[in-house]
């Protein structure tokens, strides 16, 4: 996997996206070792799948979004998208055993997304994504809910300079590495039709396709439907 470095104007320091996968999927990770079998029994059964998605430029480093998220001290611009995405499942659903255990990680899936938004507000520019998603098998909570996490490593190309991106010392690339963390919630009483939460990351992985302090983050939440 590349990196994340961001991020958007201001002084956020870049860090390692190992460090990026680990803070975002350990508790799902735990959650999924807690359930064990049960979860297999909750995978969806899906090959095409399309997505609504609204989105808010926020200004933080990407490993604080969580703690933000929880303390309410998430601060944001006036930048928004509002975007669509259609994703093909590449790998159905597979196996992680967990070495020197019985135990496996079940129902996993590879997919392949693209997708086309629209920036307005603070911003007025169109962007293309095209990406790989790791995503894990259902995690039931309860009364008929249940969720997934997802990791998505691509790229992504902006139609011009994106203002809300980089910092003073950087001037803002077209052409960037794309990440996604993204949790999608599905209840039993509405089959194919999923509620999603998602950060939307560009960066310039340390200089390797654009200068050090490239970047963005944005912060949103869409309607999944199953199409087949």
């Amino acid at each position: 996997m590349l990196s994340c470095d961001n991020q958007g104007p201001g002084p956020a320091a870049s860090r390692f996206h190992e460090a990026c996968s680990g803070k975002f999927l350990r508790p799902g990770l735990l959650a999924i070792a807690l359930v064990g079998e049960p979860v297999a029994a909750q995978t969806t059964d899906r090959s095409w799948y399309a997505t609504g998605y609204v989105s808010r430029w926020a200004n933080t480093d990407i490993l604080d979004v969580p703690e933000r998220s929880i303390t309410g001290n998430l601060s944001f611009r006036d930048a928004n998208f509002a975007g669509i995405g259609l994703g093909r499942v590449i790998v159905p659903s597979f196996a992680i055993p967990l070495p020197g255990t019985d135990f496996a990680f079940r129902g996993n899936r590879i997919e392949l997304e693209g997708q086309v938004v629209r920036h307005f507000g603070g911003q007025d520019h169109w962007e293309g994504v095209l990406a790989l998603m790791f995503r894990t098998g259902q995690i039931p909570l309860a009364g008929g809910l249940s969720m997934n996490l997802a990791l998505g490593e691509g790229f992504s190309y902006a139609s011009e300079r994106p203002r809300f991106e980089g910092s003073f010392r950087v001037e803002p690339s077209r052409f960037l590495n794309y990440l996604a963390f993204e949790i999608e919630f599905s209840h039993a009483s509405m089959p194919g039709v999923h509620f999603v939460s998602r950060i939307h990351h560009r960066s310039g992985v340390f200089g390797l396709v654009a200068p050090r302090e490239s970047g963005s983050n944005f912060i949103g939440a869409g309607i999944r439907i199953d199409l087949r």
